[in-house]
């Protein structure tokens, strides 16, 4: 059985070894120093307003975690969800279980107008996954500016 729930303060050491992970492999073409990773915790634990940390379970246990954002975009006329970080543990993998936590999310947000996420081009089965599940490529040049 396949569950979704909200981070909890005792998540803490198992959460940060997977963002750890995350950051390490092909889904980013960086790393990320971990006080970002407690900020974030933080925050999601303080409050769901604009960010929510979700922990992804199965029998076994924790198998993964969701990251997402929340904002207004005049662009789509609406509320956007931004699928920031989606990470499963190798075993987890290939099980069907990335194509629930997108249905979650869309049941969970239905009056959302837009869902946006991110991928490096590496990142081939994951863009695989989002192009099956409707997603389309933006021909956008992203940039960033960091303080």
């Amino acid at each position: 059985m396949f569950t979704i729930r909200d981070v909890k303060e005792t998540d803490r050491e198992v959460l940060f070894a997977m963002e750890k992970e995350f950051y390490e492999g092909p889904a980013c073409d960086h790393t990320v120093p971990e006080e970002n990773f407690e900020a974030t915790l933080k925050e999601c634990l303080r409050s769901r307003q604009y960010a929510r940390m979700l922990m992804l379970e199965d029998e076994t246990g924790v198998v993964g975690y969701f990251n997402m954002s929340l904002t207004w975009s005049n662009e789509a006329g609406g509320q956007t969800v931004l699928l920031e970080e989606l990470f499963f543990k190798p075993e987890a993998r290939g099980k069907g279980y990335g194509t629930k936590v997108f249905a979650w999310v869309e049941e969970e947000y239905p009056d959302a107008k837009r869902y946006r996420l991110e991928a490096t081009p590496c990142n081939e089965k994951a863009i695989a996954l989002y192009k099956r599940l409707g997603y389309e490529g933006l021909d956008y040049y992203q940039m960033i500016k960091e303080r």
